[in-house]
């Protein structure tokens, strides 16, 4: 993944959004503090994601023991060693026979730089913050398109991204993905007891491929790990 990818992804009217306002709305002087703050994230960010991509089969729920059961008969997702009950995940993968899991991460440097700035100035904490969610979620958009490449050389496609905490597909399921992963390892990012991630602007997701007509080769089932063309160390820039 390279870094001019991903940061061209960056919308600054998702900047604004999660500022809670409209990009219109913003005077010049607010879009100078926005500019200067992205540029400020940007410098110190250590970007890294991972992927595996894994056999899937979607079958009828007979309440067998799962991460996090769902009440009532929700169906079952047998993705490579996870058990998954959700409704809604598996409406997002109908049709699909492989899934890829992945998680990304902005870095600590990220978390550092908004709590440093929260401590002297709250305004710019919460512009760069906003950075942050948009910039995560760029970082995002570009992986995918990495397995949209990926999967169309075997004759495939993908489903929109879905992450924990959507619909019926609970946070009770993030330490199967970790597990499974071994993001920890991978790509630095833990989860604490309470099911959050640190570093906070990361995210896990998964994405299913499809077979885009009958008779194409199956995608071979395959790991990445990038680092977003950055430093993965801990120093800043």
């Amino acid at each position: 993944m390279e870094k001019e990818r991903w940061h061209s992804r960056i919308a600054a009217r998702e900047i604004y959004r999660y500022m809670g306002m409209k990009e219109q709305d913003a005077d010049e002087a607010l879009q100078r503090r926005v500019e200067e703050q992205l540029a400020r994230l940007l410098a110190v960010c250590r970007v890294r994601s991972f992927y595996r991509l894994f056999p899937l089969r979607i079958k009828e729920n007979r309440r067998q023991e799962t991460a996090s059961p769902n009440e009532g008969t929700a169906p079952l997702l047998e993705l490579g060693p996870m058990t998954i009950a959700s409704r809604g995940l598996a409406r997002n993968l109908r049709g699909c026979d492989q899934a890829a899991l992945f998680g990304v991460t902005l870095g600590l440097e990220a978390d550092r730089l908004i709590y440093r700035l929260g401590q002297t100035a709250v305004g710019e904490a919460l512009i760069t913050d906003a950075c942050a969610a948009a910039a995560i979620e760029a970082v995002c958009d570009e992986l995918c398109e990495t397995l949209r490449r990926e999967a169309a050389k075997a004759g495939r496609k993908i489903r929109p991204r879905f992450s924990p905490g959507f619909g019926d597909f609970t946070l009770a399921y993030q330490p199967a993905i970790f597990n499974t992963l071994e993001l920890s390892k991978r790509i630095g990012v833990t989860l604490t007891a309470g099911g959050m991630m640190t570093p906070s602007k990361s995210v896990t997701a998964v994405v299913g491929l499809y077979k885009e007509s009958a008779g194409k080769p199956h995608a071979p089932v395959e790991e990445n790990i990038t680092t977003g063309g950055l430093r993965t160390d801990e120093s800043s820039v």
